[in-house]
């Protein structure tokens, strides 16, 4: 019976080991269908709403709302391809205040001055030669996302005369309770994690503003993003926003003391006031379980696995939860 159990676990472990192997390897298809599924929690109820308040037909409202997410798409790209090259073409004058802050350290620890020379024309010529590739492959993904999302959105009303084909009465009525339990927590916490990151990026895009800071749409998409990314996220677009902006007036650092505020009282307090009153207990991750699901995900998916991590582990975690074997 020991030796059973033993053998169990080890298979179990060889069996997860073996599935995110695949995930890693098969990650072109996969990725995109796993965000179009979440996506698809999110997106449903507005295609719901769109479809019952325009009286129009499903495919019309799917066609409408795919039509609308990708507009905003393009013009936050635009606009954030914009300040991407503006940043590019200033990136000479932020270097030169950099090697001017650095050069007291230099002398410190009796480094070569040629040390804060970073040969910026170069390092980003190799990075556009890296992106360009890449972005066929984000391209090609994001057909393949849009397309899942399409048929994922179609299917939904035929989900349950499906389901009633397949099973009998009983177990129908069961599947179903677990599953509409489980989709209404997932639909909450991505439409209420996407608004939250929405509205810190919001806050950051009016401030930046308002204080004259440089690229302040950067800044707000970033943040955004990053925001996805619990507690390291923040830190990160912290620090690399407050240095920038301690490059840009220096060598005043007031500037840059008064971002640092900005930055932390914000982050606290939708990510430690607003947040959990709308979300509540009940998808409470322990911080281990963050960690430990970032680094799962980011060695499966990359950085695209990191922004992920939260949103699967905690659609999982629900999953589980509605799943009394599990």
């Amino acid at each position: 019976m020991k030796i059973d159990r033993i053998s169990t676990s080890l298979l179990a472990i060889l069996t997860v080991f073996a599935t995110g192997a695949v995930l890693h390897l098969t990650s072109h298809v996969v990725l995109p269908f796993v965000t179009a599924v979440l996506a698809s929690f999110v997106v449903i109820p507005a295609v719901d709403s769109i479809q019952k308040f325009l009286k129009l037909p499903r495919w019309i409202a799917i066609a409408v709302l795919i039509i609308l997410i990708l507009g905003l798409g393009f013009l936050v790209g635009v606009f954030f391809y914009s300040s991407v090259s503006t940043l590019y073409r200033e990136m000479p004058g932020y270097m030169d205040k950099l090697q001017v802050v650095l050069k007291p350290w230099i002398r410190f620890f009796g480094l070569p001055p040629e040390a804060t020379e970073v040969p910026i024309p170069k390092l980003v010529g190799s990075y556009i030669v890296s992106l360009s590739t890449r972005f066929m492959d984000f391209i090609a993904g994001l057909i393949l996302f849009i397309l899942f999302l399409i048929f994922l959105l179609l299917e939904r009303p035929y989900t349950k005369t499906k389901v009633l084909r397949a099973f009998h009465s009983r177990m129908t009525t069961r599947i179903f309770r677990i599953f509409n339990h489980t989709a209404v927590q997932i639909t909450r916490f991505l439409s209420i994690k996407l608004l939250i990151s929405f509205g810190t990026g919001l806050g950051v895009l009016v401030f930046f503003i308002l204080y004259g800071i440089d690229f302040p749409i950067l800044w707000a998409v970033l943040t955004f993003f990053f925001n996805f990314i619990p507690s390291l996220g923040s830190i990160l677009i912290t620090i690399i926003t407050v240095g920038f902006v301690g490059l840009q007036y220096y060598p005043s650092m007031t500037e840059a003391g008064v971002v640092l505020l900005f930055m932390t009282v914000l982050q606290q307090l939708m990510g430690n006031l607003v947040e959990p009153k709308l979300l509540g207990d009940q998808l409470d991750l322990s911080p281990v379980v963050i960690i430990f699901s970032l680094l799962v995900w980011g060695w499966i998916w990359g950085i695209a696995g990191m922004f992920l991590a939260v949103p699967l582990t905690v659609a999982l975690k629900i999953t589980c939860e509605n799943i009394p074997y599990l």
